[in-house]
């Protein structure tokens, strides 16, 4: 390993480069040992057909005040009437079609033609995009307007956001790096957003504010005009309120109805048979979910898997390496115009490991996961979004199980396995938890987005059910 020297002479960022150097030469022996196993092509299972139905268009218009706060709280970081002139699309214009009446918080990383495109940075990489990114065209066409760009962790390489409030309590992160996606949404400024998703950025944020948030399958909605941060592992998804919002959003990117038209009647459910150290609010309110779909028709399957564990060095160094590709002459070039982090992980990942190491471990890493859901006959996996509530903001560790440990690496324990293999993923608040949030994910083979809708749809409704007893799990 040859990773490039350091930018400046910034103790914060010789701190990053130190700290995520050692995770990156642990994670590197484990890629290269799962690159040299054999593996056949994934055969995912089919899973249980269930019937859908679409979405129901109703939106809730955030009110000027809601706005004016999103904007104060550094929410939202553009004003929406900015080149207004030139879309011809102001956020209060009339508008016809499925999202008539939505207004959306759209991540700094997506273009929006007339908008800043701004990455959380001091001046690295801005632009200033002449055209919108497909998917925001595609939501435009449907009636959506943009409320304002939101707030993201600096390039998308962070899951915490701690320049910004969580809108349940200021104190503590939102979570990210769609940490002002989400807030935007909880806080009621926005009817939803769009994030993007590279190893957790949209359900991190999502479980700590309280939000339904999805990560689709890779590559089913188009990242063209989205700022790269590790392509095979990039995806754009929405945030919302509810998980009929989250699914209108989907059907209008995708056109694939999702919403479950009946109970989770004999959806087959697999849990971690070990979860490792979760903090007592979040185990709490895993186990309720369980014992709630249960009550409501589920078959939960105990699995035993360390794929976690194993998934979240190989999404890792596919971040350092893929964001130093793209960005770590511009960072040499203008170390200034990027925050000390930023300025860390787009260049730590040079010459630290072959892309194509990374994409035989990523490949072993999916046969591995197909072959858990065929053999455990699973539609879907359940387990925590995160395996704490959101830390308090000035922290860098925080104690799980009596153990302290970086809230970063915390908080992507669970998110990076779904973006390795590529499959869709979604976390929803659990009911009953208020704040701080607790959410819990769902994952299913890709293409099965109406399965994660379908156990999502089941946890939003079923409410509050008995604990199992702490044995049975």
């Amino acid at each position: 390993m040859s990773a490039m020297p350091a930018t400046t002479d910034d103790p914060v960022e010789r701190s990053v480069r130190e700290r995520y150097g050692q995770w990156a030469r642990s994670g590197a022996e484990g890629a290269r040992d799962l690159a040299a196993r054999d593996h056949a092509d994934p055969q995912w299972p089919r899973g249980r057909q269930r019937d859908t139905r679409p979405a129901t268009p109703t939106w809730q218009t955030p009110s000027p005040s809601a706005i004016a706060r999103a904007r104060a709280q550094g929410w939202l970081v553009t004003d929406p009437l900015a080149g207004a002139e030139r879309t011809g699309r102001l956020a209060g214009a009339v508008r016809t079609g499925r999202l008539a009446g939505a207004q959306l918080a759209v991540k700094d990383n997506i273009d929006i033609a007339g908008l800043p495109s701004r990455n959380g940075t001091p001046g690295g990489a801005w632009r200033a995009p002449e055209a919108s990114a497909p998917a925001w065209e595609v939501l435009v066409q449907a009636g959506a307007a943009c409320v304002g760009k939101a707030a993201m962790h600096e390039m998308a390489w962070g899951v915490t956001n701690a320049t910004i409030p969580n809108p349940h309590d200021p104190g503590r992160i939102p979570g990210g790096s769609s940490g002002g996606s989400a807030a935007a949404v909880a806080a009621g400024a926005a009817s939803a957003a769009l994030g993007t998703d590279t190893a957790g950025s949209i359900r991190i944020p999502a479980a700590l504010c309280g939000v339904v948030g999805l990560r689709p399958t890779w590559g089913v909605i188009s990242t063209a005009g989205v700022t790269p941060l590790a392509g095979a592992q990039d995806v754009v998804g929405p945030i919302a309120g509810s998980v009929e919002a989250a699914a209108l959003l989907f059907e209008t990117l995708t056109g694939t109805p999702v919403l479950p038209a009946g109970p989770p009647t004999g959806l087959r459910v697999g849990y971690l048979a070990r979860t490792g150290r979760l903090d007592p609010a979040v185990d709490a309110a895993y186990q309720q979910t369980l014992s709630a779909l249960e009550a409501a028709g589920a078959d939960a399957v105990e699995v035993e898997t360390d794929l976690v564990r194993q998934s979240a060095g190989v999404s890792l160094l596919r971040m350092l390496v893929s964001g130093a590709a793209h960005h770590a002459d511009e960072v040499y070039r203008t170390p200034a115009a990027f925050g000390p982090e930023a300025r860390a992980l787009l260049t730590l990942g040079r010459d630290l490991i072959a892309t194509d190491v990374l994409d035989a471990a990523a490949a072993v890493l999916r046969s591995q996961t197909a072959d858990l859901f065929t053999r455990r006959d699973l539609d879907v996996l359940l387990m925590p979004t995160c395996p704490c509530t959101a830390a308090p903001r000035s922290a860098e560790t925080i104690e799980i199980g009596g153990k302290t440990e970086y809230v970063d690496a915390a908080l992507t324990r669970y998110t990076a396995w779904a973006a390795v293999t590529g499959q869709p993923a979604m976390s929803v608040p659990v009911p009953g938890t208020g704040a701080p949030a607790v959410g819990v994910q769902i994952m299913a083979a890709p293409g099965r987005e109406d399965l994660c809708f379908a156990t999502a749809h089941a946890i939003e409704n079923v409410g509050n059910a008995p604990r199992p007893q702490p044995e049975s799990r």
